[in-house]
């Protein structure tokens, strides 16, 4: 089991349906093989569902074993079209440059992984992206294959003109035939190198983006700049961490036990104990966690009130009352209007 104040580390949904993806593609049943690794159909309908990185790591690895095809990660990346990757896709195909393109996909990047950061160093003649791991996340070269044929394909696609890296760099060894990396990446590859790095000439960051649209930018950012700070802490505590999935499940009614207990990766009975070890049995975190979120929602007029009862959790206007005034000793009506006074 993780230990408590280790980092969590975690992958979006949308990296999950790839590696499912790639799996129908090779021929597995991607039902059985999500089954198999504990993951239910809500989780993958789930916008907001994040999954660790180790067991995202250890999927990659099943679906290379079954396949028997160690370029798997490359192909997976070559099957997803443009808007796979959602708010991080627009952002790219929106900025003005290439250059603004990966400051922006390197800043938001968490929304997709926050086991993996990406560095944009540029000098006189080169730009280099640097794929670096976070501690605690181990380098895997499926993962960091993928990864690569996803940037370089989709900023080739989007860009206003035709480019390729000057090289591709891998720490990993080769394990696939020399022409599917050739196929994908159109540059020399460099094996057990330094350093994980796409190499570009610099003069490439200047190249327009087909979709440039300032105005739109700017609000697909501030969104992607949101769902980052949404994620849990890097360093969260189980409090913490049920807290945020507490947020998440109570847009769907009062959250059960069992429900969060899978989100965090451990049994109900586990959560249960270590919430009440830490002063907080889950009944009084969901009841906190509902007074911090509806305090916060009132502080925008824009959100109703019969609203505000629906975002925490409450199916009827009368117990959300009820239950703000058991918080606060106050009405959500009386509260905002002696703030707006």
């Amino acid at each position: 089991m993780k230990a408590e104040g280790e980092p969590t580390l975690s992958v979006g949904v949308k990296a999950l349906r790839s590696v499912l993806g790639a799996a129908e593609a090779a021929g597995i049943d991607a039902s059985s093989l999500a089954r198999a690794h504990g993951l239910a159909p809500e989780d993958l309908r789930n916008p907001d569902f994040r999954l660790s990185y180790r067991r995202w790591i250890v999927l990659w690895d099943d679906v290379v074993e079954r396949a028997g095809e160690p370029g798997v990660g490359l192909r997976a990346a070559e099957a997803l079209s443009i808007g796979h990757w959602d708010v991080m896709d627009y952002v790219v195909a929106s900025s003005d440059t290439v250059g603004d393109a990966f400051e922006r996909f390197s800043r938001h990047f968490a929304v997709i992984s926050t086991a993996v950061r990406h560095v944009l160093q540029v000098d006189r003649e080169e730009a280099r992206l640097v794929r670096q791991h976070v501690p605690g996340a181990a380098p895997h070269r499926v993962a960091t294959e993928f990864g690569f044929a996803n940037i370089v394909l989709r900023f080739r696609a989007l860009a206003a003109a035709p480019w390729s890296p000057s090289s591709i760099q891998f720490r990993h060894p080769r394990c696939v035939d020399l022409e599917t990396y050739t196929r994908i990446f159109a540059c020399p590859i460099r094996f057990r190198a330094p350093e994980d790095a796409i190499v570009l000439p610099r003069a490439l960051l200047a190249t327009p983006m087909k979709g440039a649209a300032p105005e739109l930018c700017a609000v697909l950012e501030r969104h992607a700049a949101l769902l980052v700070q949404q994620l849990p802490p890097a360093q969260a505590s189980l409090v913490e961490r049920a807290r945020h999935a507490l947020a998440l499940e109570l847009h769907g009614g009062a959250p059960r036990l069992a429900t969060v207990a899978k989100r965090l990766g451990v049994s109900a009975r586990t959560l249960q104990r270590r919430l009440s070890e830490d002063g907080f049995p889950f009944r009084a975190l969901v009841e906190k966690t509902r007074e911090e979120l509806a305090l916060r929602y009132l502080e925008d007029p824009a959100i109703g009130l019969a609203e505000i009862g629906a975002l925490v959790g409450f199916s009827d206007v009368s117990a959300f009352y009820k239950a703000f005034r058991r918080w606060t000793g106050s009405t959500p009506g009386q509260l905002r209007e002696r703030s707006v006074a």
